[in-house]
């Protein structure tokens, strides 16, 4: 014969369990970091868990000292004149002074990103990349005798060479000719170059005709201008045609009274107010100091 337990004890022990386990998860649910679940409870519910903290102490008011009446100071026999008085420095002049005195580069770049200004525009432009020495040497080379680069006969200040051909008795409808002249400075900058053809519709004609195109190939090979060389074309064609590009022009035009005549013009033009600004700027005879003359 068996005796069951009794229950009452079991469960008793049972719920006493059970809330001792509650209360350790509880406990442990509100003090954890630091008991913020906790403080956030007695916050919600003013509950008044935590004591305030104290109110800071106020601070001390001074009173303003009052002034005490300077002694009387006795006379005496002789006095001194009195020692000037030093000058007071203020203390807010450097702050204003430092304040005043910024760096030379704090808006150094503010206008960087500026549109630009139309009266301080440049343009790229072209230049001889050869001396008036070194074309008519090069001119020598290639056969066709102009000399050396001289001083003019009709132009004081002008340096040149040039050469003619004339194939004919001049004024004979049916003479050829050949003329190409080099101008410039007596420096040797080159300010332009010039030929004048005639070529009749006969052998003498076309001969002066091909070596037009060979000295205009030569000089655009010397200029280092070769985009130039889309005029040769038209130029073989004996049509007028003109290019300019960078501020240099080349032209190639019949004259009016004859149509046999043609002159051909390779130089420098500045048009336009980029051009000339530019121009200005990067004049050698602006910034290029000349050499002192020797003492005696």
């Amino acid at each position: 014969m068996s005796v069951a337990p009794p229950r009452k004890k079991s469960r008793a022990v049972f719920w006493i369990a059970a809330i001792v386990i509650g209360s350790i998860i509880l406990a442990t649910a509100l003090l954890a970091n630091d008991m913020r679940n906790l403080r956030a409870l007695d916050a919600r519910y003013h509950l008044n868990l935590f004591s305030q903290p104290a109110p800071p102490p106020p601070a001390p008011v001074v009173a303003p000292a009052t002034p005490q009446p300077a002694a009387p100071v006795p006379p005496q026999e002789t006095t001194s004149p009195p020692a000037p008085a030093a000058p007071v420095k203020s203390t807010s002049a450097p702050a204003k002074t430092a304040k005043a005195a910024k760096p030379a580069h704090a808006h150094a770049s503010s206008h960087i990103f500026d549109p630009p200004v139309d009266a301080l525009r440049g343009a790229f432009l072209r230049s001889w990349r050869l001396s008036g020495q070194s074309l008519c040497a090069a001119l020598v080379k290639a056969g066709l005798p102009v000399g050396e680069w001289k001083q003019g006969i009709m132009a004081t200040g002008t340096f040149e060479c040039s050469h003619q051909i004339q194939k004919g008795d001049f004024g004979n409808p049916k003479s050829a000719s050949f003329f190409i002249i080099v101008r410039g400075a007596p420096t040797g900058e080159l300010d332009g170059i010039r030929m004048k053809v005639i070529m009749p519709d006969n052998p003498d004609g076309r001969a002066v005709g091909e070596m037009l195109i060979d000295t205009v190939v030569l000089l655009l090979t010397q200029t280092h201008w070769l985009d130039f060389q889309t005029a040769l074309d038209p130029i073989g064609r004996l049509q007028d045609v003109t290019q300019e590009d960078f501020g240099a022009k080349l032209s190639f035009f019949r004259e009016f009274q004859n149509d046999r005549n043609f002159n051909l013009q390779l130089e420098l033009r500045r048009k336009t107010p980029e051009q000339i600004r530019t121009a200005v700027v990067f004049d050698k005879a602006r910034w290029t100091l000349r050499s002192p003359l020797p003492a005696n």
